[in-house]
């Protein structure tokens, strides 16, 4: 399955996902290469529980031998024997079944994490323009909440629950035609009657849950975007009105819950009403029993007793349909993400260059992210080492430009080539090795400031990590922290300014050393004062490499080698600052605009 901008491979309903349906045949072949590592555990396991289930399946026999044999023999000693034999199967049923309880656990924590690493592995494979339609939060409840969470309860009750009960199921059934094939014949029609109930009921339990798993994602995803918000809510004080909102929508969602329950519910209530029907049967059968066909009283306590084992058992196999019935929806979402192929992979077999020049060409390039075009048949030519800014109206194409650049796009139409070779053809991975880029947003991992350095450079050293903080302005402010170099900076960055976040980013692009430089308003966010400083340290990194600046404020590109006027899409303009004022046209407007007075700009706008 391959995802397409245009046409998603999967649904979109209301900003969610609409996910595959897949068979149970299909889910076990996709599950079993992750099973068969596991399969000689698994074994022992199903013997362990199978005992557990023997174990399970004698006790009734001995009430029945109690009854029939010591009773009637006024013996205590046969009692004695009967419950010193009764307590070593029941603590040697303990030891098994805490044995198999053990490697079931692991053996579920183990798949779990594989999925779970698959699927962070796939997704940081997948193209921005996934990404940029479904947000992360979506994607972490649909993948690694409420999915994975369910796959999990099925796989422990797969194996624990389920292989208990048709162990049981068997002894008991075998115990019960040894006692009484007539009676063991009600029991078995009744249990085909309780089989029949939830093939009626199970497929509407299933509906409602998918139904309330849709809306409960939908919730998640609510909630996330609000918490994101927290400043925007609090600076317009809209508390109230958050609030309302939310219980609307979570109370939608609670509905389908509480009618996915209540399904669930009515299957139980109907159940146990079967069995109290059953019991009935089976105390007039066995009392006839005793009356016509002199049955011993033994027999008939021991039936009733694996009646009540064997409706549980096959209650709790409802009970295993309903998760089952959840946990396939889990695999649906689980494997629907897994089966989408990025638009941006690399061609197999494919190497980079033994040298890199840096000479970077367009050829005819158009790109659009939905239906208008966004970049419109560009060629540019950048020869290496040429510093070049970006500029013009917000919207025109520069930032879309980078990300092209970066290959986290591929143009709809013409070619984008490194010295020479069309960048598709290169490995995307160690293409995007060559370049070091500071957004307009640097995003900071919640980790130490050393941390997120070395995602730059795994290896550097301490001594390594405070120069490039030397040369980005960022290492008095480090140095202010108790643990320096070791001070979390929390989620996204949070607990910095965004100047020392900026200062940051910049420190950690100088650490990779790169081929190329892209950097998106990377000094937005300083004060003039920094600004100036990482002005001179971005001209010693400029040095040698091919560079693209992005800026609005015009007077911070004056000393670059070429600046390209991008506006709609398209280059209108190409030169040196001092050329470009001369030719006064679309840069010569924007730089006045952005040094005379307010009220003038405003004049020039309504001119």
């Amino acid at each position: 399955m391959r995802f397409n901008p245009r046409r998603p491979a999967i649904k979109q309903e209301q900003g969610g996902l609409e996910f595959n349906h897949y068979s149970a045949r299909e889910i076990f072949r996709r599950m079993w290469p992750l099973l068969k590592v596991y399969r000689l555990q698994m074994f022992i396991s199903v013997v362990l529980v199978s005992l557990v289930g023997l174990a399970v399946a004698v006790i009734p026999l001995f009430t029945k031998y109690v009854i029939d044999v010591a009773v009637p023999k006024r013996s205590f000693r046969i009692v004695l024997t009967a419950m010193l034999l009764f307590v070593i199967s029941q603590f040697a049923r303990m030891g098994f079944w805490y044995l198999a309880q053990r490697m079931v656990f692991i053996i579920k924590e183990k798949i779990i994490f594989k999925l779970r690493s698959d699927g962070l592995q796939h997704m940081q494979e997948l193209s921005f323009s996934f990404h940029n339609r479904y947000p992360s939060g979506l994607l972490y409840d649909r993948f690694f909440g409420t999915a994975i969470s369910n796959v999990g309860e099925f796989i422990h009750l797969a194996f624990q629950s389920l292989a208990v009960d048709i162990s049981g199921l068997i002894f008991s059934l075998w115990f019960c035609i040894y006692l009484s094939p007539p009676m063991t014949l009600v029991i078995i029609i009744a249990s085909l009657c309780y089989i029949w109930v939830g093939n009626k009921i199970s497929p509407r339990i299933y509906a409602k849950t998918l139904i309330y798993i849709k809306q409960g994602n939908k919730t998640t995803q609510y909630i996330m975007d609000k918490l994101r918000g927290i400043k925007t809510i609090q600076a317009f004080a809209i508390e109230p009105t958050i609030q309302n909102e939310f219980g609307s929508r979570v109370w939608t969602q609670q509905l389908k819950f509480m009618i996915a329950t209540l399904e669930r519910m009515k299957l139980g209530f109907i159940s146990e009403g079967m069995g109290y029907l059953l019991t009935a049967v089976i105390f007039i059968g066995g009392a006839y029993s005793i009356f016509k066909w002199d049955m011993k009283i033994g027999t008939l306590v021991a039936f009733i007793g694996y009646q009540g084992q064997l409706i549980g058992t096959v209650s709790g196999l409802l009970a295993m349909y309903s998760v089952f019935m959840a946990a396939r929806a889990g695999f649906d979402q689980i494997f629907t993400i897994l089966d989408i192929k990025s638009d941006i992979r690399s061609i197999p077999g494919t190497v980079m260059p033994r040298e890199i020049k840096g000479c970077i060409e367009l050829k005819q390039v158009s790109f659009s992210y939905d239906v208008r075009p966004v970049i419109k048949n560009m060629n540019l030519t950048v020869p290496p080492g040429q510093n070049v800014a970006l500029v013009g109206r917000s919207g025109g194409g520069k930032t879309t430009l980078a990300n092209l650049l970066m290959r986290f796009y591929d143009p709809k139409e013409g070619r984008i080539l490194l010295d020479g070779s069309d960048i598709r053809n290169l490995p995307v991975r160690e293409y995007r090795k060559l370049f070091g880029i500071v957004m307009q947003d640097s995003y900071l991992f919640d980790d130490t400031i050393a941390a997120n350095l070395r995602y730059a450079k795994p290896g550097a050293t301490d001594e390594e990590l405070k120069q490039v903080l030397t040369k980005a302005y960022a290492v008095d402010f480090v140095n202010q922290f108790p643990e320096g170099l070791n001070h979390r900076v929390g989620e996204a960055g949070g607990q910095l300014s965004g100047g020392q976040r900026q200062r940051l980013a910049i420190a950690r692009c100088m650490l990779m050393n790169p081929s190329f430089l892209i950097l998106d308003e990377a000094t937005a966010a300083l004060d003039t004062e920094s600004e100036l400083y990482i002005q001179q340290a971005l001209e010693e990194l400029f040095k040698g490499r091919t560079s693209f600046v992005i800026a609005h404020r015009l007077s911070t590109v004056r000393d670059a080698d070429r600046i390209l006027v991008i506006d709609d899409g398209e280059i209108v303009e190409d030169g040196t600052f001092d050329a470009l004022l001369q030719q006064k046209k679309l840069f010569y407007h924007l730089y006045t605009l952005s040094t005379v007075s307010r009220e003038a700009a405003r004049n020039m706008l309504v001119v």
